[in-house]
């Protein structure tokens, strides 16, 4: 059930939200979507499988519809980051008994500041320093994310 919740948020939820929205911003013209993904679409840690699976096939949903929706003048972005400093994260890393490196935790707000220069800029996926790595990555065999 956890596991199908995990997946219902991030990549259903995902697809409604962008189901609903779409027509709107064809109706004026376009306009931009933001979908927030996680370095776990490309890596993952032990005990967090599900979620990672779940940003995945998010990555995958934005990759098509960005292509689909291109025609109507909608920007689709990812933004892509490692580490939030947000109370989930911290509770998750606290119940794993993993010890998350402060100088790589993104404040909310400054990840919030990227996104949106990379909307501006035009970029089709907004990327923070461990997830620039995690992406480079997928060059070579599969990785658990270094933390």
């Amino acid at each position: 059930a956890n596991i199908r919740a995990t997946m219902d948020s991030n990549y259903y939820g995902t697809l409604a939200m962008i189901r609903a929205f779409a027509p709107a911003l064809a109706r004026n013209g376009g306009g931009a979507i933001l979908n927030v993904l996680s370095v776990t679409a490309w890596s993952t840690v032990d005990g967090n499988t599900a979620y990672a699976a779940a940003k995945s096939a998010e990555w995958g949903l934005t990759n098509g519809v960005r292509v689909e929706l291109a025609r109507q003048g909608t920007q689709v972005t990812s933004l892509v980051p490692g580490l939030i400093r947000t109370d989930t994260l911290l509770e998750f890393a606290r119940n794993a008994g993993i010890e998350l490196p402060e100088e790589q935790m993104n404040d909310p707000a400054d990840l919030a500041r990227l996104a949106l220069d990379g909307l501006e800029a035009g970029e089709v996926e907004i990327l923070d320093q461990m997830g620039a790595d995690a992406k480079a990555a997928l060059t070579g065999p599969p990785v658990a994310l270094s933390l």
